[in-house]
C-alpha cells in the first residue's frame, strides 16, 4: 500500500500497564514494533496525551526514535504571537527546536526533528479561527458540544465572520502570515493543516468530529478568496525546503546568534520582540536573519550582523500581498542597519554571500 508511517492518537496508553497505572520503563510495545521488519523503517508519529490525562512528551515518551506531535511548541508560539508578556524566552526554545523536550544530552539520544511543530490540527481552531474568535461555537443540531480544546485565540478586535471590519480582517490575515512563517522557520518538522493556507474556517467550532456539514467541509471557495495567504505559504514553504540549515538533525547551538531590536536580546516579561541570526555555513547555506515584534507598536530594529547592503528581504508580514513575500529575483537590499518593524509582524532577510551561493 506504500504507507509511510503511522499516527497514533493518545499514545500515551501505551505508557498504561493492565491495570491503568503507568509505567515508563520500557513498555514492551515500543520494542516489539522495532522488531518487527514490516514496522521497524517505517515513521512512528505519536500524540503526547491520552484520554485519561497522561501526557508524556519529548525525552518522558519511552518510544526514543518516535517522532512527537509537540503541543508545547503549539501553546507557546500561539500565546506570542496573541501577544502574551513574558513569552519570549519560551518562543526561543520552541524555534530553537525544543531542546527542554528533546535533549541530545549523555541520557538521551534525541533530535530536534523529532519534534513535530504544528499550530493547529482536526483538534482545535483553524488557524483562521485562532485569529477570529475568542469563545467556541460548537453548537451542532441543538446539543452543546462544549469537549473541545482550550485554545489560546484572540479574535484582533472582532468576534467571529459577520460584518467584519476591514482594518480587522487585514490584521487577521498578518496574524496567519505570522504563524506560517514562524512554524517555517523553527527547527523541528513542521505539520500543516489542510485548509490553513487560504484560511479555512470552522466557524468557531473547534471539535467538529461529529459535524458532516458545511463545519467541517473544506471550502475551496476561500482559495480564491485568500490567494494571497495561500501565495505567502507556497512561498515560505519554498524558503524552507531551499535553506536546510533551518531544519537540521541537530540543534543550531553556536550557528544561532539572538539578538532584541538592541544587540541583547530582551527577555523582560514585557518584552514581545526577539530576532536571531542564523549562519548555514556548515551546510553551505545562506545566513537568514529574521526579526519578530508581537506587540501593539512599531520598532526599529537593528540588524546585528553583516554590513550595509548584505541583507535582502525575503518577507514582511506587515504590507499586503504581493509586497509580503518576495521570489528570489525579486528580492532587494536592505540599505540601512536597522530596519523599521510594524506592529504584530515578522521580517525575514537572507544574506548570500559570494562562497556560500546556492545554485
Amino acid at each position: 500500500m506504500h504507507v509511510e508511517g503511522f499516527r497514533f492518537d493518545l499514545a500515551s496508553v501505551f505508557t498504561r500497564k493492565s491495570d491503568g497505572s503507568i509505567s515508563l520503563d520500557d513498555p514492551p510495545i515500543f520494542g516489539q514494533i522495532a522488531a518487527d521488519p514490516e514496522l521497524a523503517d517505517i515513521r512512528l508519529i505519536a500524540e503526547p496525551w491520552d484520554a485519561s490525562g497522561s501526557f508524556q512528551l519529548g525525552s518522558r515518551f519511552p518510544g526514543l526514535l518516535w517522532m512527537q506531535w509537540n503541543s508545547v511548541f503549539r501553546d507557546g508560539v500561539q500565546r506570542f504571537v496573541r501577544g502574551d508578556a513574558g513569552i519570549v524566552p519560551e518562543l526561543m526554545t520552541r524555534i530553537y527546536g525544543s531542546s527542554d523536550l528533546f535533549p541530545d544530552d549523555r541520557l538521551n539520544a534525541l533530535r530536534p526533528f523529532q519534534s513535530v511543530n504544528y499550530l493547529s490540527c482536526h483538534d482545535g481552531f483553524t488557524m483562521a479561527d485562532l485569529v477570529s474568535f475568542n469563545k467556541k461555537a460548537n453548537l451542532a443540531n441543538g446539543e452543546d458540544n462544549r469537549d473541545g480544546l482550550d485554545d489560546l485565540s484572540w479574535n484582533c478586535g472582532w468576534e467571529g465572520n459577520g460584518n467584519v471590519p476591514a482594518d480587522v480582517a487585514a490584521l487577521r490575515v498578518q496574524q496567519v502570515k505570522n504563524f506560517v512563517l514562524l512554524l517555517m522557520l523553527s527547527n523541528g518538522t513542521p505539520m500543516f493543516r489542510m485548509g490553513d493556507e487560504f484560511m479555512q474556517t470552522q466557524n468557531g467550532n473547534n471539535n467538529p468530529f461529529n459535524q458532516d456539514n458545511e463545519t467541517s467541509w473544506l471550502n475551496w471557495a476561500l482559495l480564491d478568496k485568500h490567494s494571497d495567504v495561500y501565495r505567502f505559504s507556497k512561498r515560505v514553504i519554498a524558503f524552507r525546503k531551499q535553506h536546510p540549515s533551518i531544519s537540521r538533525s541537530v540543534f543550531w547551538r553556536d550557528d544561532a546568534h539572538w539578538y532584541g531590536p538592541d544587540h541583547a536580546p530582551d527577555l523582560s516579561h514585557k518584552s514581545r520582540q526577539i530576532a536571531w541570526c542564523l549562519h548555514g555555513n556548515l551546510l553551505n547555506d545562506e545566513d537568514i536573519y529574521v526579526m519578530v515584534n508581537a506587540g501593539a507598536q512599531s520598532i526599529v530594529f537593528g540588524i546585528h550582523e553583516g554590513a550595509v547592503g548584505d541583507w535582502l528581504l525575503v518577507a514582511d508580514t506587515s504590507p499586503p500581498s504581493p509586497q509580503d513575500v518576495f521570489a528570489a529575483d525579486e528580492q532587494f537590499a536592505v540599505k540601512q542597519a536597522f530596519y523599521y518593524v510594524m506592529p504584530r509582524s515578522v521580517v525575514l532577510l537572507r544574506r548570500c554571500l559570494p562562497n556560500r551561493v546556492r545554485n
